[in-house]
């Protein structure tokens, strides 16, 4: 049974694209029909890309409802992109969002979505899937959306795109007591999770149990250095070992109300940006 209607999603996200020179579609894709559901065909996939005016400036994915049963991840993704149409807003929380280049993949099931369930129709959990994405419509969107970004041809092409530099997957955890994050990165990366956690805490509580799905949690931080295979085929290690690019994987607690997890997935997303940045440019100086 349907408790969401992904076409609201839709909307927002042309309203948003209309609004801006700045905000294209960067990929769209379709899921496969499945024909079971009385009045149900395929489910159109987006990508979103905000374009800087700032010269230089770095890339970032966001991407969110892989599981259809996370929504605040989505709302999220989706208020980010509506916050890149508006000057007024481009600098919410004092934030620079504007000097930022964006690739968001804001509802990556949408019949998980619609339906508050984990799966895609197939029952596939899709952030398992990704050893072979191609397999699956909607890992193969990812994959393709990602991939894009890698292409020599297109730098050529466009004069815009660049290697995603940071990448943040929003999650949510029905089991958890707080907040925690995946922290994805390479051992000559600088640890920024730590920073994430610190800043959140003021607003959510911290899971901090000392195992999470048996991997050490150090205060709300699991950390997956260099060539982690121990949970299996992720978006996030697919980032870390395809694209190159660092990951935190956010998982917000869903037994707090929705607004406050959106609320902590945007905070946490600018505490990251901030301080990857802040971080590359001291070890250049």
């Amino acid at each position: 049974m349907k408790v969401r209607d992904y076409t609201h999603i839709v909307d927002r996200i042309f309203n948003a694209v209309n609004k801006s020179d700045q905000l294209t579609v960067w990929y769209q894709s379709f899921t496969t029909p499945f024909p079971k559901e009385k009045g149900t065909s395929s489910y159109p996939l987006y990508c979103i890309r905000y374009t800087s005016t700032e010269t230089d400036a770095p890339l970032i994915y966001i991407s969110a409802g892989i599981h259809g049963d996370e929504p605040a991840g989505v709302d999220c993704a989706i208020q980010l992109i509506e916050l890149l149409t508006n000057d007024t807003y481009t600098n919410y929380s004092n934030f620079p969002f504007d000097e930022y280049n964006w690739l968001i993949s804001p509802c990556d099931n949408p019949y998980g979505y619609e339906r508050n369930i984990r799966e895609n129709p197939e029952g596939h959990d899709l952030n398992r899937m990704f050893s072979t994405p191609n397999r699956i419509p909607e890992t193969a969107f990812i994959a393709e959306s990602l991939l894009k970004t890698q292409s020599q041809q297109n730098y050529k092409n466009t004069g815009n795109a660049a290697p995603i530099e940071l990448s943040l997957d929003l999650h949510e955890d029905i089991d958890s007591n707080g907040f925690y994050l995946w922290e994805r990165r390479m051992s000559t990366c600088v640890n920024i999770g730590d920073t994430v956690v610190q800043t959140v805490e003021g607003i959510c509580p911290i899971n901090k149990v000392t195992m999470v799905e048996e991997h050490l949690n150090k205060n709300g931080v699991i950390t997956l250095l260099d060539n982690v295979t121990t949970k299996g085929w992720t978006r996030g290690r697919y980032l870390i070992e395809k694209i190159n690019a660092r990951c935190l994987i956010l998982e917000t607690p869903t037994h707090l109300d929705l607004q406050t997890r959106i609320k902590v997935h945007m905070m946490a997303i600018q505490t990251a940006v901030k301080h990857t940045f802040n971080s590359v440019k001291q070890k250049d100086r």
